[in-house]
């Protein structure tokens, strides 16, 4: 952060403190920019994996500010080569050509139904990507200038929007930082999260008209760690305070931890004011999308987890988000050392 203070331009509108990076496009409007990987899913289940990182992507600029408008989509892919040899697949592997055919069809399966075009783009087959592929993807977004900050205020309600919550894509974070191994498939199947492009559709147009008629003080996304990450973070500076028991399900059965872990697709985390509320879900039923209270940022500095009035969790910000030791590493550069290359030089170069 110290060297992009130090660099910051003019032009930076916001650097590594929202979902996208932000920057002036004209005198009306920022434009906004995210990519990142969804490798592991990928690898698992080439076209969920690549369907939910697209979806995913999308989000984080529409959780941006207060909300900007996804254009465009890009991505880029690593795979192994598509005539790889069966027996040489490491165990438990797809080969690289059902990963390929899989996720391309899964990114332009998610772009297209939203109407959202992928417009740049790059392959690359190299052996090194055998089980487990390459899958960068990224959206950029358009963002008036004055809706490019959040300011959730003490006494807004937290507001769900969109999917409902299920076991799908439980751990899907841990899961992407981890290890493939041949056990993969069967362990971690459960951490591919499913998507839902026509979903997420009308919550984008819903969500737009909500930000100009100005219903709600701050948003984001759910993306890795669910409503654990994403109220965790809004309510960073105030507390909060969440009934889980309000949370709508795809099914009966989750436990509380569940819940608040889950990696369901196609939700945002709003702060609404109180006087809002009620136009709020007026707006996003008229798509059928639902919207739901499930808490309220208190101003007590802490996170507190209720189920059914029984108290879940109970935790300073503080220690929150700034309680574990940071991680202090060394490293050391070798500068290469390269030889003067030796090569016979023809007498008379007129003739070349």
């Amino acid at each position: 952060m110290k060297v992009t203070k130090e660099l910051n331009k003019p032009w930076c509108v916001s650097v590594f403190q929202d979902n996208s990076g932000v920057i002036r496009f004209d005198d009306e409007y920022n434009v906004c920019f995210k990519v990142e990987t969804h490798n592991h899913p990928s690898a698992l289940e080439p076209f969920g994996g690549a369907n939910t990182g697209i979806g995913g992507v999308i989000r984080d600029p529409l959780g941006t500010g207060l909300g900007a408008k996804p254009i465009l989509n890009t991505d880029v892919f690593c795979f192994g080569p598509p005539d790889y040899p069966f027996k040489r697949l490491p165990a438990g592997a797809l080969h690289p050509k059902r990963i390929m055919k899989g996720v391309v069809s899964g990114v332009r399966d998610y772009g297209n139904k939203m109407g959202i075009p992928t417009v740049n783009g790059a392959i690359l087959f190299q052996e090194r990507f055998v089980g487990n592929p390459l899958v960068y993807c990224g959206t950029a977004g358009i963002l008036p200038r004055d809706k490019s900050f959040k300011n959730p205020q003490k006494g807004n309600l937290v507001v769900l929007v969109g999917g409902r919550t299920g076991r799908d894509g439980i751990h899907g974070a841990t899961f992407s930082s981890g290890e493939l191994t041949h056990e993969s498939e069967k362990i971690s199947s459960g951490a591919v999260q499913i998507g839902n492009p026509i979903q997420e559709k009308k919550i984008v147009d819903t969500i737009l008209e909500a930000r100009d008629e100005n219903l709600y003080t701050a948003i984001t996304d759910c993306g890795g760690g669910g409503l654990s990450s994403a109220v965790g973070e809004m309510g960073q500076d105030l507390g909060v305070r969440v009934d889980l028991e309000k949370v709508p399900l795809k099914y009966a059965g989750l436990s509380y931890t569940e819940t608040w872990i889950s990696e369901s697709q196609e939700r945002m985390i709003l702060a609404v004011p109180k006087e809002n509320i009620d136009r709020l879900i007026e707006v996003f039923a008229q798509e059928n999308v639902e919207a739901t209270v499930i808490g309220e940022f208190t101003g007590t500095k802490k996170l507190q987890l209720f189920y059914e009035d029984n108290l879940a969790c109970d935790l300073e910000m503080r220690f929150l988000h700034e309680g574990l030791p940071k991680i202090e590493k060394k490293a050391v550069y070798i500068s290469p050392k390269f030889k003067e290359p030796k090569f016979s030089c023809p007498k008379d170069l007129a003739k070349y």
